[in-house]
């Protein structure tokens, strides 16, 4: 039997009061309330976690929690349910109330469009048709009118509307017409989309007149204080005060104490207001991370793996940092900072985008500042061999590139290895992240070249399409291998089960597009034990950039309420190294840990071989080489710090590495599902992340 979720109870005492003044003479059992309790259909899915989250977010919408307002945010990582949890609070509001009668009588949600249809297969699949819904997507303007007036009407039979940012923005103001009697609860799926106040979609949600809303986001503070204030200003409306005032009581002190040059008194300021902030918030705020996932899902290991430039990449980044495009954005000046980052982190993921960029400006006159005169690093037919047209040679086999054109950069040359292996001994699937289209066409040629069959998702899938690829990978019984993304198109919401490995072949500045992209296939539903690798250019501004993302997730810290203060802020001097190339380091991150590496022996070790008196075996481990017992996922001391691959802790890098790596931060996270299916399977056989077993799984849910 599962044991039943109560969400409120009458208090016999109050129940008592209210019927007579003597006690004595009152029957309790006539004018107690009934109990609120989560239908049983739901009941016996939810984890221990997610029962939690229920409660706290009935509690919030009820007005039973202390504070002022009936909003909250559900800001569990990727991958923890917050679909389930959502849909089970709308199923039990819309049956059930404290007042007797059911509490919602319409609810909306507004979500991405790429979402909507999810929402509605959701919502069948787990309320099994007992509650109807109408989604609204890709549809004509008429249409949407129509469904609006019909949904807001008397005669409406659908409960739940399902609407994407875009659409409800355009048709807000039939919503605030209706007030109170047009919807009870507002639900906001991926609502960091809310993070500007300024915008008309939030201004559009604001003026709906429903005090009860639901903000679903697993990155509730993406960069900057004043983005967190604007999500809570449309859940809680006024609980922080006026943008001046929360300005002045928080956000000031707080980014004074992250200052490289704050004083003691500023420190002990922005500590106090960090943590009163985080006691406020922590009241409609519930954030989990996706540790808790560790003890129902299989283990998984991280890799930030460093892979130094190839010879021509080292070139045409040395002479883009004496040009006068480099010097120009060292002043900071923000089109210029920009389009050379742009330039910079092109060139690290391979040459062949400098190409482009050059061969463009010739035709366009525009473009390539910084690399105009490097045509000549080019040889003639390196990358146009019998020169056809069309983008990143999607239009012919071999892309008119030069064999070997892989090897032209340092992270091409692991990726293809690592595709080769796994192709050739495995059974895995991999998904592989980039940010720039044209890595992706790479990417995809690379595919092709070598017969590996493979989907694609970017921005110019169509929804309709995006579906069927997924369900196509998912699918065991399809031929699919790779998986290519554009994460600016599938950071949200796409769940690739079907893969056990990813890529993230470039950083993002946004530390919340990264994670999005990387939960894609770490899950629920994974059976596989997996790996994720972080490919970075070794002492390049990817290096600089993927820091930077580590001091951006401090910012989280306050959401968390662990409270703790740590630096963030990017002054001239880090303007001046983020253009600067580091050719001598084995990982420039590994450098710049927080106050240097207590682990590892020393700026230029470059590790020891192993092997030479262990018999081969990589058994001889290092202390540095050894995560910390309790590593935590934020902080790469506490990971495996690898100055040779061959202890890394994962045997397909191990050999995909080749000489192309100069170093690897790993962490392994402990799983559990994966070890009890083994056990059943095999009883002899070695289960992957030993040692979890039953302690894991029967440990209490981390908050």
């Amino acid at each position: 039997g599962v044991e039943p979720l109560v969400l409120w109870e009458d208090n016999p005492q109050n129940a008592v009061n209210a019927d007579s003044n003597d006690p004595d003479s009152a029957k309790p059992s006539l004018t107690l309330k009934p109990k609120i309790e989560v239908d049983h259909m739901l009941v016996k899915f939810l984890r221990p976690h997610q029962r939690e989250g229920v409660k706290f977010m009935f509690e919030c919408v009820e007005g039973l929690r202390d504070f002022d307002g009936a909003g909250c945010i559900l800001a569990d990582d990727m991958g923890l349910g917050k679909t389930l949890q959502g849909i089970t609070l709308l199923w039990t509001l819309l049956r059930q109330g404290i007042e007797g009668k059911p509490t919602v009588q319409r609810a909306l949600i507004v979500c991405p469009t790429s979402l909507v249809s999810n929402w509605d297969d959701e919502c069948n699949k787990w309320l099994k048709g007992r509650v109807k819904t109408m989604p609204v997507c890709e549809s004509s303007r008429a249409d949407v009118v129509s469904s609006v007036t019909r949904f807001l009407g008397p005669r409406n039979t659908a409960q739940v509307m399902i609407i994407s940012y875009e659409t409800f923005r355009v048709h807000a103001e039939r919503f605030k017409e209706k007030g109170e009697q047009g919807v009870q609860l507002v639900m906001c799926d991926e609502a960091h989309r809310l993070k500007n106040g300024d915008t008309l979609t939030n201004k559009a949600l604001c003026s709906v007149p429903c005090a009860r809303r639901v903000m679903l986001s697993g990155t509730p503070m993406q960069n900057h204080l004043d983005e967190f204030y604007s999500m809570v200003g449309f859940c809680n409306p006024g609980l922080l005060g006026t943008p001046s005032e929360f300005g002045k009581r928080y956000e000031r002190p707080i980014l004074a104490g992250r200052e490289p040059d704050a004083t003691d008194a500023q420190l002990a300021l922005a500590k106090e207001r960090n943590a009163e902030l985080s006691e406020l918030v922590n009241k409609f705020v519930l954030r989990r991370t996706n540790t808790i996932l560790s003890k129902h899902l299989p283990p998984k290991v991280v890799e930030v793996v460093c892979c130094k430039l190839a010879p021509l990449q080292a070139t045409l980044y040395q002479h883009f940092l004496e040009s006068k495009a480099a010097k120009a954005a060292l002043t900071g000046k923000h089109t210029m900072v920009l389009s050379a980052i742009t330039a910079l982190k092109k060139l690290c993921n391979h040459p062949k985008l400098i190409y482009d960029m050059v061969k463009g400006a010739k035709n366009t006159g525009a473009g390539a500042a910084g690399f105009e005169t490097c045509a000549e690093f080019f040889q003639p037919g390196m990358y146009d061999v019998g020169s056809g047209s069309g983008r990143g040679g999607r239009s012919f086999g071999k892309g008119g590139m030069v064999d070997g054109w892989e090897f032209h950069s340092g992270k091409f040359a692991v990726l293809a290895r690592l595709l080769a292996i796994l192709r050739a001994e495995t059974k895995d699937r991999i998904v592989i992240i980039s940010n720039y289209t044209q890595t992706l066409d790479l990417v995809q040629l690379l595919c092709r070249q070598n017969n590996y069959p493979a989907v694609r998702l970017d921005g110019s899938t169509s929804i309709s399409k995006r579906q069927k690829l997924v369900k196509q990978f998912n699918d065991p019984s399809s031929n699919c291998f790779a998986f290519l993304l554009s994460s600016k198109a599938g950071g949200c919401g796409i769940n690739l089960i079907g893969g056990n490995r990813l890529v993230l072949f470039d950083p993002d500045w946004n530390p919340a597009n990264d994670k999005q992209a990387a939960a894609r296939c770490w899950r629920d539903g994974q059976t596989k034990k997996c790996y994720l690798y972080r490919l970075l250019a070794t002492g390049s501004i990817e290096e600089k950039v993927f820091q930077r993302q580590l001091s951006k997730e401090s910012l989280q810290n306050v959401v968390n309420g662990e409270g703790t203060l740590e630096q963030a802020s990017m002054s001239k001097e880090e303007l001046r190294k983020l253009f600067t190339l580091d050719s001598d380091t084995s990982s420039d991150t590994h450098d710049n840990l927080a106050g240097g590496c207590a682990k590892c022996p020393g700026r230029h070790f470059r590790g020891h071989v192993h092997g030479e008196n262990s018999g081969g075996e990589a058994n001889a481990m290092e202390l540095w080489e050894e995560q910390a017992d309790e590593p935590n996922e934020q902080n790469l001391e506490t990971w495996g710090h690898h100055h040779r691959p061959d202890t890394i802790p994962d045997p397909v890098m191990r050999r995909a590495a080749g000489d192309d790596v100069s170093f690897t931060f790993s962490l392994q996270v402990e799983g559990c599902a994966l070890v009890e299916k083994e056990k059943k399977k095999a009883p002899g056989a070695e289960a992957n992340g030993v040692g979890v077993g039953a302690a894991a799984k029967d440990a209490p849910a981390a908050a």
